[in-house]
């Protein structure tokens, strides 16, 4: 039997629910009464025993949720012989079995779930009974006596069954839904369609208890063994279609695994390229469907829809340039509007991806507006999506919550408090109340992934892999030259371009002091131009000669050292500075023959070939800008052999 999904239901639903427990009940007691006080002629209770049998031989169909058996058979076995009295306390000795199965997979029982499942089918049976008699006469029916009235009463019975019981579960489920994002028809017709096919069973147990009860109400024993055999072989095709179904199914959800780990892959790979949210999208999915099942979303497919949707929301924003995703500023209304696009370019795309679940839109629709002046299409109320509403308010508390390039992050209050003003408003109130429900357990499912911190710093924390740090890496070294290109021109004197040189680099170049080493006027010595970092004040006295330490060598010689010692230029004070000095990454800055100065950084570790590349390509930048003007050549004595041996690497 289908059965209504665990939620909090609305008074609706416990006032149906209630009525159906209470006439299912009512029905059931009459029954057995009337079975206490006048039992009907013949062998029946072998019904019962044979009942109980098939009920716990049912199967189970894993990937549609539900269990089939042939009880049904002797269910309408017994009505058809011994009456509605014998019948419904056959089908209520089946939903007993059977609900006893369910709670014994699951280990936590539901009372108002095993109440209705108790209630319905006994309803359902008396009820279709009634229609059955009064068509075909009172029991025993039997098909030779009388086989028009017999067949017309039989199929009414099994019509009405099947519809009155169907009927009530569907109703049951729809009107469990929560408020804030049923609609009843939809529902309705959603459950009905999908439990449509049970309806062979009902047939097919109609037609054997038919042929069972032609002879009446005679010889139920000696029909076992003919029947018997015939359940069997019914019994194993069940088992054996079940576990064809449940290997197909299982080959079908290895498949959508490794679709999703696709759809994860390079979701997370365009999240990476984005120094300002990233980590943005992995915490929006896992909040969003937190959300959405705290709100009784129970839909399989509504659900997979909203996992990847909050993991592909932003894809549209490839379609807006940079500039205007990380403007430190207001965004003008050109600029908004272009940035509305994201949208509709996102669900553009996600549309030649052939979801099996209403993903695009999802996408489509997260930043419609409750009030309806929302975009893209203005869509208000219930018109939108509910997984674009709760996708919306996440998306919201996420983005107030994390730094963004034209305001710091906001604390829970705040973000809390703009939901708040923003409830009727730009969100669907019942979502925004049920998300603040569980603002509590989102933050300690973040504090137990390690990720209460990294939330709001651009950091993708317990989700952070190699390739994503790549990505990362190389986006951040995008931008930073990006930024070197645009304000070194602009720079007046060395010692202001090596300060916005520096700036940059050290965001890519893991140093824990960076030199600018020029040549002094008229001797052979090399100065600190700049300084900043560890050891700065004790730094900036040093004085290196051309051709010796490593700087010196590196100037004179126009060759980039690698991770040679950093105290073989600072002495060993580099050991005792706050962050100890052990490494040195140096490279030369010349305009033909001509050495110009050297940039040093110093590390407490050491650097990679990438940040040797970096600062390679920063060191032509710094020389472009200009800032360091014409040096001598006079300046630059050539190395004697001496000082070449001296290299270190």
């Amino acid at each position: 039997m289908a059965s209504p999904p665990r939620s909090d239901p609305p008074w609706t639903s416990r006032l149906y629910i209630g009525a159906v427990v209470v006439a299912g009940l009512a029905v059931s007691v009459g029954s057995v009464r009337a079975l206490i006080v006048s039992p009907p002629p013949g062998d029946w209770y072998w019904l019962t025993l044979l009942t109980l049998i098939s009920g716990l031989l049912s199967v189970k169909f894993q990937a549609v949720g539900a269990r089939y058996s042939v009880s049904e058979t002797f269910v309408m076995w017994g009505t058809l012989v011994y009456g509605p009295a014998v019948g419904t306390v056959l089908v209520l000795l089946d939903a007993t079995v059977l609900s006893g199965k369910i709670w014994h997979s699951r280990r936590k029982l539901d009372w108002t779930r095993t109440q209705f499942n108790l209630a319905a089918p006994p309803l359902s049976l008396w009820l279709a009974a009634l229609a059955l008699f009064s068509i075909a006469g009172p029991p025993p029916l039997d098909l030779v006596a009388s086989p028009t009235r017999f067949v017309l009463g039989l199929a009414a019975f099994a019509v009405l069954y099947f519809l009155i019981n169907s009927t009530l579960v569907a109703v049951a489920i729809a009107v469990t839904q929560p408020l804030g994002h049923s609609n009843f028809l939809r529902d309705f017709k959603t459950t009905w369609w999908g439990i449509r096919d049970g309806f062979l069973t009902y047939f097919a147990g109609a037609s054997i208890a038919a042929l069972l009860a032609s002879g009446g109400n005679q010889g139920v024993l000696s029909k076992i063994p003919v029947i018997v055999p015939l359940m069997a072989m019914l019994f194993l095709n069940y088992r054996n279609s079940a576990r064809r179904v449940d290997e197909m199914q299982g080959r079908l959800d290895a498949i959508e695994k490794v679709h999703m780990a696709t759809i994860t892959a390079f979701a997370m790979a365009i999240d990476a390229k984005d120094q300002v949210t990233h980590g943005h999208i992995r915490r929006v999915q896992q909040y969003t469907m937190e959300v959405a099942r705290s709100l009784g979303v129970t839909d399989d497919k509504q659900l997979k829809a909203l996992e990847a949707a909050a993991l592909l929301h932003d894809t549209g924003k490839l379609a807006v340039p940079e500039y205007i995703l990380n403007k430190p500023g207001p965004l003008t209304p050109a600029e908004f509007e272009k940035m509305k696009d994201h949208a509709a370019v996102g669900a553009n795309i996600l549309k030649s991806i052939d979801f099996p679940y209403p993903v695009a839109p999802i996408v489509r629709h997260h930043h419609e507006s409750w009030d309806g002046r929302g975009y893209p299409d203005g869509l208000k109320g219930q018109e939108i999506p509910i997984g674009a509403r709760i996708l919306s308010v996440v998306d919201c508390y996420d983005a107030l919550t994390s730094d963004r390039p034209y305001r710091p992050r906001m604390t829970r209050q705040q973000a809390e408090q703009i939901l708040q003003d923003r409830r009727g408003a730009m969100y669907d109130p019942w979502v925004v109340d049920g998300f603040i429900r569980i603002l509590d357990k989102l933050e300690a499912i973040d504090e137990a992934e390690g990720r209460h911190a990294l939330a709001h710093s651009g950091e993708s924390g317990a989700f952070a892999s190699p390739a994503l740090e790549v990505i990362s890496a190389a986006t951040a070294e995008e931008r930073e030259f990006a930024d070197l290109r645009r304000e070194l021109p602009k720079t007046q004197g060395i010692e202001l371009a090596a300060e916005v040189f520096f700036r940059h680099v050290r965001r890519v170049i893991p140093a824990a002091a960076v030199v600018l080493y020029t040549p002094q006027p008229g001797n052979s010595d090399l100065k600190v131009s700049y300084c900043a970092g560890s050891g700065a004040s004790t730094i900036e006295s040093t004085t290196i000669p051309v051709g010796e330490r490593i700087s010196g060598w590196a100037f004179a010689h126009r060759q980039v050292v690698f991770n040679s010692d950093a105290s073989l230029d600072l002495g060993p004070v580099a050991r005792t500075l706050p962050v100890p000095l052990r490494a040195a990454l140096v490279v030369p800055i010349y305009e033909g023959n001509t050495s110009l100065a050297v940039l040093t950084l110093y590390g407490s570790e050491d650097f990679q070939r990438d940040h040797r590349r970096m600062l390679e390509s920063a060191a032509q930048l710094f020389l472009s800008a200009g800032s360091l003007g014409s040096v001598s050549a006079t300046q630059n004595r050539p190395p004697s052999a001496q000082l070449v041996e001296r290299k270190i690497h």
